[in-house]
């Protein structure tokens, strides 16, 4: 698992090369792994972001999740838990084995 990157001159997320992403067991750290990577900065004026994987908006995940809830799947149930400070949905979702009985 190698960390993502995009600026403003690459929109698009690019993964960082393995080569420069290292992990390791941190003394500091209570032994806890810890990974780090070298980057070259190539434009000053540039503005980066790094994420751990590929991210997924929250609007996307919702579309999603209402075209599962659509197609009434008897082992997939859908219920909202509150609102985020945004006002975003929380979901839960459960997933089960329709023909047992808990």
């Amino acid at each position: 698992m190698t960390p993502v990157v995009k600026s403003t001159s690459r929109p698009k997320w690019q993964r960082l090369p393995s080569k420069n992403v290292y992990y390791y067991r941190c003394p500091d750290h209570r032994k806890n792994y810890v990974m780090s990577f070298a980057f070259c900065f190539d434009r000053e004026d540039d503005v980066y972001q790094f994420a751990y994987c590929y991210p997924y908006t929250y609007t996307r995940l919702q579309h999603h999740l209402t075209s599962l809830e659509d197609r009434n799947l008897e082992y997939l149930k859908r219920e909202q838990l509150g609102l985020s400070v945004q006002q975003r949905r929380l979901d839960l979702l459960t997933i089960t084995n329709p023909g047992r009985v808990y």
